[in-house]
């Protein structure tokens, strides 16, 4: 069985009884991938669902408070963002430089700010306040490298946690 929704039309039910639905949303000059996952469709409650449309309909907000969330981990050594960073000006050296949008010469607020959000996967199926109920991808060379730096939201649109994915 599927679900029908106002904003995303009809949800497609998975083969394991899960839901899913994707599409592309421009943000700015960019292409992001939007999934809407769940591993039970009877775990889905309509709020869910239209709070996952009012973030997809929010995504550029969305995006602000993630980058709002990486900067405020700066100050911790030995955050993920800080990692991230590290790693990258490790790895990259001088090409670094070219990947970077803005060039204000504080690397790592340069490197935040031109960081791709490459995709946004919400599970609307975690719809209690302590479940990750978004994350979003993103990468400073997602040709170059598979590391990603994850920013995971909450329901009620609250960042949670900053992690990076190898």
């Amino acid at each position: 069985m599927a679900i029908e929704h106002d904003f995303f039309g009809v949800v497609d039910e998975t083969a394991s009884g899960g839901l899913a639905w994707d599409d592309t949303v421009e943000l700015g000059d960019q292409a992001i991938d939007v999934e809407l996952l769940a591993d039970d469709e009877s775990a889905v409650p309509e709020f869910a669902l239209d709070s996952a449309a009012a973030l997809i309909q929010a995504l550029e907000g969305f995006d602000a408070r993630a980058r709002d969330a990486l900067i405020a981990e700066l100050s911790s050594r030995q955050s993920a963002t800080v990692t991230y960073i590290d790693e990258h000006v490790e790895k990259l050296g001088d090409s670094l430089v070219d990947l970077l949008v803005y060039n204000s010469g504080d690397i790592a607020i340069d490197v935040l700010r031109s960081l791709q959000l490459l995709s946004v996967v919400i599970q609307a199926d975690h719809s209690d306040e302590d479940e990750v109920f978004a994350t979003f991808d993103y990468s400073i060379a997602p040709d170059e490298t598979d590391a990603l730096l994850t920013v995971a939201f909450d329901v009620r649109g609250d960042v949670v946690s900053v992690e990076t994915q190898p």
